[in-house]
């Protein structure tokens, strides 16, 4: 019976220090978050997944999806009042506009690109199609416009790191921050990780669905390039490998190659699908069926002056479903002959 006792008194005891300890965890967890920013709730919820994905071997699409989810979150949430601020001063808004002038410019140059390299002319006669093209290549553009954003700003944040880790021996605990600002240092290193993180994952993302095509040109030689280099860089290994080193380093090959090999493809692809769309909106839209020169039925044309147009026919056996071509203009004022 004393027996029975003490064991019970001692489970007593060890509940309730458990209960006290749980309590202390609990109260200064609620502490902590109620004084760290919504910016670094983000990255801790992020980083806590990641956590949870390599220990527990968790594999979901979703589950990635809500991770980067948090970080880009994150991320947007520092950064757009600094974007504000930037704007709202007429230097920054100088620099901000310039920059997009820049890639407005590269933007319509690829389109112009896209349009001759399809009928064979000026793009500066067909302005409408030439439009459609910028359209069709704002996915691109936006997509790669971010990941010079996120490479720009993982520089900044280097630089900030660099700087607060040379400063911190002085006293200096942060940078450009509020008084109440906690966690200066590893909020920084979250940050810089997220960031890299989310700038890899975009790229892939622009690989997979072939956004990145219109950048590349439609050959193989950049995909056997990195090819080369990597099994260059595995033969030239100075460390003989282990029989599992060896099928461990096969397999990662054997992925890396289907992984560019699949975004090289799924590239092709998009942009196939880009050029039918402009071939298909050339002919619906731009070209005329009626026009003062004459033509073969069944085609339409754009005319390109005075004296020439460009003669645009369907044929199905074609890539694009279309041929273009560049005729002399026969009308009665010029002459049918």
């Amino acid at each position: 019976m004393e027996t029975t006792n003490e064991i019970r008194s001692t489970y007593r005891k060890v509940k309730k220090q458990g209960n006290r300890l749980l309590l202390k965890r609990r109260i200064g967890f609620l502490r902590f978050w109620g004084n760290v920013t919504f910016a670094q709730r983000c990255y801790f919820l992020a980083t806590a997944m990641l956590l949870l994905q390599l220990f527990f071997d968790v594999n979901s699409g979703l589950f990635e999806v809500v991770m980067f989810g948090f970080a880009l979150t994150g991320i947007v949430n520092e950064t757009w009042p600094r974007f504000m601020t930037l704007w709202n001063s007429l230097p920054g808004k100088a620099a901000i506009l310039f920059i997009y002038a820049v890639i407005a410019n590269f933007a319509l140059a690829s389109a112009s690109g896209l349009v001759n390299s399809i009928t064979g002319v000026s793009a500066g006669a067909l302005p409408y199609s030439h439009n459609f093209a910028l359209i069709l290549m704002v996915p691109g553009w936006f997509f790669v416009t971010t990941l010079m954003a996120l490479v720009g700003g993982m520089l900044v944040i280097f630089i900030y790191l660099f700087f607060l880790l040379l400063l911190k021996p002085f006293g200096v605990q942060r940078l450009w921050h509020k008084p109440g600002y906690r966690f200066v240092l590893s909020t920084a290193v979250a940050r810089f990780v997220w960031t890299l993180g989310v700038a890899l994952q975009l790229c892939v993302l622009a690989g997979q669905v072939g956004l990145l095509s219109e950048f590349g040109g439609d050959n193989s030689s950049q995909l056997i390039t990195i090819e080369n280099e990597t099994e260059k860089s595995i033969e030239d290994s100075e460390v003989p490998l282990t029989e599992e080193q060896a099928g461990n380093t096969s397999e990662l090959e054997a992925d890396l190659t289907a992984l560019l090999t699949d975004a090289k493809q799924k590239s092709v692809r998009y942009k196939k699908t880009q050029r039918q769309a402009l071939a298909s909106f050339i002919y619906e839209f731009e070209a005329d069926s009626r026009s003062r020169c004459a033509h073969p039925e069944g085609t339409r044309v754009i005319e390109l002056n005075d004296y020439e147009i460009l003669q645009i026919a369907q044929a199905p056996e074609n890539e694009i479903g279309y041929t273009y071509t560049v005729e002399p203009c026969r009308s009665a004022a010029i002459g049918l002959d």
